[in-house]
Order: structure tokens, then sequence, then C-alpha cells
């Protein structure tokens, strides 16, 4: 048995041209920056995550995840009110811990979040899109969503 499995392990070293099917991705530390802009002669605010610009395993995270959520109460020029905001932020805020899922390795990285005509958006980098694409039908077949969302 001990022959079959090294013989194995050789045969996948030849062919795998010496390639690791194993890379170690160092996941840089959060940091945010705030940015407030107009688009469309509108307020916007963005939160982006900075530390992603110099993020090296890009390719690992080859999937974006873009989840748009409406907001119900608008102040004005199409922004929330304070509650609302509250309300719809928490929520966005607790749904990307467990997208991201275990902090040591996590299955996505948050880039930004965008607040603009009535809407909030936030994008993530993607390790695994099953992962998300099961959490996200549970959540719509459970209605578990306080204002209504697209992908």
């Amino acid at each position: 048995m001990k022959f079959l499995v090294i013989f194995m392990s050789l045969l996948s070293s030849i062919f795998a041209c010496g390639q690791s099917t194993q890379r170690k991705v160092e996941i840089p530390k959060d940091y945010y920056a705030l940015a407030e802009s107009t688009i469309d002669g509108k307020p916007a605010i963005k939160v982006v995550n900075t530390s992603l610009r110099k993020f090296k395993a890009k390719d690992i995270f080859a999937w974006t995840l873009i989840l748009t959520m409406e907001f119900k109460e608008l102040a004005k020029n199409g922004m929330p009110t304070s509650d609302e905001s509250k309300l719809v932020i928490d929520y966005l805020e607790s749904l990307s811990e467990q997208i991201k899922g275990d902090a040591e390795h996590p299955n996505a990285l948050f880039l930004a979040r965008e607040t603009w005509n009535g809407t909030c958006q936030m994008i993530w980098h993607v390790y695994d899109p099953k992962t998300v694409d099961k959490l996200l039908k549970e959540i719509i077949d459970n209605e578990s969503y306080p204002r209504p969302s697209s992908t």
C-alpha cells in the first residue's frame, strides 16, 4: 500500500510539472477610506477597503459579488434616513461577515460599499462562489432580508 501511495505521489509530481497545488496567501488587514462625491448630481458615499490595492493574490479571489439593496425610507437626494441607513447597513455588515467566513481563511474579501440614489451596493472578491450562492439562496428562500436586493 505504501508503494502505491508513493508511486501515485511521484506520478502526480511528474505530471504537475513541479507546480504546487497549494499556495500561501497573505490576507491584508482591512483598511477603509471614506469618500464623498456626486454621481448624476446626487450625493454618493463610498467606503473602500484600500488594503486590497496592493493585494497580490487577486487571481485566487477571482469572482466578484455585487449586491445592491434598495432603501425604503429616503430623506433627500436619494440618501436614506438615519434609521433606514442603520437598518440596512447593519444587515449588510452582518451579511458581509457571513460571506467572508472564517477570518483566518476567508472565502471573500470586502472591497467597497456605496450609498447612492436610494441604494446601497456592496462588492466582494470571492474565492468559492458556490458557498456564497448557497448562502444567498437560503436567505432568499427564507425571505430573511430587510429590503429588496439584487445581485
